[in-house]
């Protein structure tokens, strides 16, 4: 019984293992050649491009990110709220953004300084 019950949770472990590696390998073969397939870390919510098209915010389980829209490089990462930020928005002239929480708040950013706005 002991042995049964091992190769079962073997045999659950490389099922789950082998299926995160053909998701990737799935989603990899769909990009073009240099297109990144993942944006922010943990899961994603919501994204907003800034004014200027030079930022991607990208709202998620843990933080905002934002990106370089033009690299895909991350500049940095917000966090403030207790709980998964749901949304984001530029503010027209770009240098302040909302954000919207499971936590009910909603948090203004100076993106100049990284800073929440009082």
């Amino acid at each position: 019984m002991k042995t049964v019950l091992s190769f079962c949770v073997m045999l659950a472990a490389s099922v789950i293992c082998f299926s995160n590696i053909l998701a990737e390998v799935h989603v990899q073969a769909h990009l073009p050649e240099g297109a990144r397939a993942r944006i922010g870390k943990g899961s994603v919510y919501g994204l907003a491009f800034s004014p200027d098209n030079t930022h991607i915010a990208v709202a998620s389980s843990i933080g905002i990110w934002i990106y370089d829209a033009h690299t895909g490089e991350a500049l940095k990462l917000l966090t403030g709220h207790t709980g998964r930020v749901y949304s984001v928005a530029f503010s027209p002239d770009g240098r302040t953004l909302a954000s919207g929480s499971y936590d009910g708040t909603i948090l203004l950013w100076d993106l100049t300084t990284s800073a929440l706005s009082q």
